[in-house]
């Protein structure tokens, strides 16, 4: 079963995430960048889902730490509420795969990663 990593500040949005993949998926959750970058010292997820706006280390300073982390190449799909052309373009650069705007349907979140994952 592949395996995902969720990351977001809000226990909403984790919830829906885990309950809309947990047949699919196996679902971990942590609720802050730090929190996923001890989880990636430890295991590799197939796919990470990653709030843009969080206290602490947002989703950017998130990303540009996981990318210098040594043989990275794990997808990651940016979750933000709010979505623009120069952030999307220092996202995909950093290793962003893709933008889901929030809130999401989880049909369109099924299908955002089925697309990535296949």
């Amino acid at each position: 079963m592949k395996k995902i990593l969720s990351v977001d500040d809000s226990v909403a949005t984790l919830t829906l995430v885990r309950e809309t993949l947990k047949d699919d998926y196996k679902v971990f959750v942590v609720t802050s960048g730090e929190e996923a970058l001890k989880f990636l010292e430890k295991q590799k997820p197939d796919l990470i889902l990653l709030d843009f706006y969080m206290m602490g280390l947002d989703g950017l300073e998130t990303l540009e730490k996981m990318s210098e982390m040594a043989g990275f190449d794990v997808p990651v799909v940016m979750l933000t509420s709010i979505s623009t052309k120069p952030l999307e373009e220092t996202c995909k650069e950093l290793g962003a795969v893709q933008f889901l705007p929030k809130p999401f349907e989880p049909s369109e979140l099924k299908e955002c990663i089925q697309s990535i994952l296949g």
